[in-house]
């Protein structure tokens, strides 16, 4: 069977229309759309609980989180960064590897005392997490870490 030249134009069109839609589903797959968020939660320890706010700006493949709080059992430990960060997909896994921390002045905690109640993603640069991260119905995020959620992240809204 000869295709005369308006098939083959509308073949050729349509076969570059599915790739382009394949191309950009692998894409968009790879991604959380750009977002904004906010946690706040409370650590339990042996001798001491550690008040925790996190907030959460992510564009496409990097970010910033800040993250500040303080020891209940010693109210004058206090901690208040700035983390940069990259991440990537992998299956339904987030992988976040922090590329800056930045100290602010009322950060008085020493970072081996951060390590101790934190994971060093939030402490060091140059550390990795695995955190699932799901958007919700009601568009906040839930993160987990393995299958346990962690927290959920209550979206803001952006402008």
């Amino acid at each position: 069977m000869k295709l005369n030249r308006k098939a083959k134009i509308l073949i050729s069109v349509a076969g570059a229309g599915v790739v382009a839609a394949i191309i950009y589903s692998f894409w968009h797959s790879n991604t959380l759309d750009n977002f904004s968020c906010a946690a706040s939660l409370s650590q339990h320890y042996s001798g001491d609980n550690v008040d925790v706010s996190l907030s959460y700006t992510v564009r496409g493949t990097s970010g910033i989180i800040s993250i500040n709080g303080r020891s209940q059992a010693h109210p004058d430990k206090v901690f208040n960064r700035k983390i940069s960060f990259t991440m990537h997909k992998e299956g339904d896994v987030y992988f976040m590897t922090s590329k800056s921390n930045l100290k602010f002045p009322d950060d008085n905690v020493d970072d081996t005392w951060l390590g101790e109640h934190e994971p060093d993603f939030f402490v060091y640069p140059d550390k990795s997490i695995y955190m699932r991260i799901d958007q919700q119905e009601n568009n906040n995020y839930l993160f987990m870490i393995d299958t346990i959620p962690t927290y959920v992240c209550k979206s803001i809204e952006e402008e």
